[in-house]
């Protein structure tokens, strides 16, 4: 998605401290616990309901994730992509790229 030229919001649904801790580059934090979460999500994407949104959290075994794509999708986002395998994936990935590079 990144490298395509269609734009999309990337969403981490974890708490603040979460988030402060670790999260994927170029995400925005939406706590899944936000009052007008659809709305805030909405905010942060332009005003947009149709322009790509892609959710995620912890890993394949939370939920977070799936309740927040139900709650967009709820709320009109015609867009709406889980990355299922989450932050844990993504760090997975991360650590396999830099131990093919030697660092």
């Amino acid at each position: 998605l990144r490298k395509g030229a269609e734009g999309f919001l990337l969403v981490d649904v974890h708490d603040q401290a979460a988030f402060a801790r670790d999260h994927i580059p170029g995400a925005r934090n939406v706590p899944l616990d936000t009052v007008g979460f659809a709305g805030v999500v909405a905010e942060k994407n332009a005003g947009s309901r149709s322009r790509r949104v892609v959710v995620y959290s912890a890993g394949p075994d939370c939920e977070s994730c799936a309740k927040a794509a139900k709650l967009l999708v709820a709320d009109n986002f015609t867009n709406v992509v889980q990355y299922e395998g989450g932050l844990s994936a993504w760090n997975e990935q991360k650590r396999a790229r830099l131990a093919r590079s030697g660092k």
